[in-house]
Formats: structure tokens, C-alpha cells, sequence
């Protein structure tokens, strides 16, 4: 999908504005499959679960039944019909999202 064309600008910030709100301490849920910024976050220290590339308007389960205290959604929400709907399934106390 990448084909050697990272996004490492917009990874950078995006690893330095998690570092200022959530601790490595906080287990994080981030909704979307693996990918290259979940393995940054991961060597950075963060404790990540991604969904399993379920569709999310349809299917709410990993985020409803997931005990993490961290939601994160990085470029993922303006993709769903309704993310309200499944923001509302959440049980995290952080939202760490970017669109």
C-alpha cells in the first residue's frame, strides 16, 4: 500500500502529540489493521491492539468488548458511515484521533 512512500513527516508529529497526551503505561486500541504507524508506536514504546480489518459500522465488538483505556483513530474516522456510532460503543476514557 506504502510502496516506500511513508508519510514520516506526519508520523513524527503524530508519535510527538501521543507522547505529550497518553503514557507508554496506557494500553492502546487503535482502530484500523497494522500498519507502519502502529509499528512506529510500538518501537516507541506503546502498548497497541489494532482491530482486525473489520468494518466498523457494521461490526462494534473489538471496541465495545476492549477494556484499553486509549482509543486511536488516525486518518480512519472520516472513512465510516457513522463513527459516532461506534465511538459511543467505547468504554476508553482517551480519544487520540486525526482526520
Amino acid at each position: 500500500m506504502y510502496e516506500g512512500k511513508l508519510p514520516a513527516k506526519r508520523y513524527q508529529k503524530t508519535i510527538e502529540f501521543l507522547k505529550g497526551a497518553v503514557s507508554t503505561q496506557e494500553a492502546i486500541l487503535d482502530l484500523g489493521v497494522q500498519n507502519p504507524l502502529t509499528e512506529l508506536m510500538t518501537r516507541e514504546g506503546f502498548d497497541v491492539l489494532n482491530t482486525r480489518g473489520e468494518d466498523l459500522d457494521l461490526d462494534v465488538s473489538t471496541v465495545r468488548d476492549s477494556d484499553r483505556p486509549v482509543l486511536t483513530a488516525f486518518e480512519i474516522l472520516e472513512h465510516l458511515v457513522s463513527p459516532f456510532s461506534l465511538l459511543q460503543e467505547s468504554s476508553a476514557t482517551k480519544l487520540v484521533a486525526s482526520v
